[in-house]
């Protein structure tokens, strides 16, 4: 999100209940999610635009935590402890913190978030975030 440079990232795919979920991960843990609804995406050119320097590999071992997290999430289950590598600005992480503490189940507004976060003026910033969120299942 903010100035992603990764040198080397591990992709893997899965399909959860028809859908095609791409993942990455680092040798740190979890950083990208894509979820595609129509046709299966090829893991390499989807995190190609992602991360356009760093060098791809195709491992499933890698990616083992958050495939393990991405099934739980769609199970309606907590998804527990999954070390990411997130490049993150604070504002960004506070926002996907916030996010993270909202109950399974609920809704809330991205002004809601922003007050959650102490900036009840910057809901389009939250919105921002939201719309480039990298673990969309991780942090709904």
């Amino acid at each position: 999100m903010a100035g992603e440079t990764f040198s080397k990232i591990f992709y893997w795919e899965i399909e959860v209940d028809k859908l095609h979920v791409s993942l990455a991960s680092t040798d740190m843990g979890a950083a990208r999610v894509g979820i595609g609804l129509e046709q299966k995406t090829d893991g390499a050119s989807f995190f190609r635009s992602w991360f356009p320097h760093a060098t791809l590999y195709r491992e499933q071992k890698a990616n083992i935590p958050l495939i393990r997290a991405v099934r739980r999430a769609f199970q309606g289950k907590t998804v527990g402890p999954l070390n990411m590598d997130l490049r993150l600005t604070n504002f960004q992480h506070r926002v996907l913190k916030a996010i993270a503490r909202i109950p399974f189940g609920k809704t809330m507004t991205y002004g809601n978030v922003a007050g959650m976060i102490g900036k009840p003026k910057a809901c389009r910033a939250v919105g921002q975030v939201m719309g480039k969120n990298p673990l969309p299942l991780i942090y709904p």
